[in-house]
């Protein structure tokens, strides 16, 4: 039941995207509904335990490159997943990112989106983008826009690799799952 409760919710959080056309630059109100799906992403990941120095370590979301995004960030500081804390940082350069589990990178970072996510190819990172080709790149979780709303593709072969499992409800919710074991 309490499952069932969460994957509605998650759902609905996800889902509260209001259609709005694509656009070449980001709305205020897509950029907060990044913000939502990277907090909603996080109740749905587990990390190996190694990720973390201890049980009191927060979970980190970086964001690599300059984005409207990391304005919207902050608030999630204020909340919790699975009894940690969440950390906010803001990175220019992919080696001062290694310690984050999720990490969002920015369309301003594309031309070195290929050998970053070689870098962070070995770490329990979930890897978060919007480029057109990020999955295929070895990225974690693409965003997307079908029908007008704010979506995600999932490579799940690459997450299992950097020993990352995901729940089967966020799975449920992706347009497309890459890489899953038939």
């Amino acid at each position: 039941m309490k499952q069932t409760f969460l994957l509605i919710m998650l759902a609905v959080s996800l889902g509260l995207a209001a259609a709005s056309p694509a656009q070449s630059g980001e709305s205020p109100s897509e950029t907060r509904l990044k913000a939502a799906y990277l907090y909603n992403f996080a109740k749905f990941i587990h990390w190996p335990e190694e990720s973390f120095a201890n049980t009191e370590s927060p979970l980190i979301i970086g964001v690599l490159g300059a984005t409207p995004l990391a304005k919207e960030l902050p608030p999630l500081t204020a909340r919790k997943v699975r009894n940690r804390a969440i950390e906010i940082r803001q990175f220019d350069k992919v080696e001062e990112a290694t310690g984050c589990h999720i990490l969002y990178i920015s369309p301003s970072f594309n031309k070195g989106l290929r050998p970053a996510l070689e870098q962070l190819s070995t770490k329990p990172i979930v890897t978060v983008g919007d480029q057109g080709n990020f999955t295929a790149l070895g990225g974690v979780i693409q965003f997307v826009t079908r029908r007008d709303r704010l979506r995600f593709i999932i490579h799940l072969a690459v997450a299992r690799e950097n020993s990352i499992k995901i729940d089967a409800q966020l799975l449920s919710l992706a347009v497309e799952v890459v890489g899953r074991e038939k």
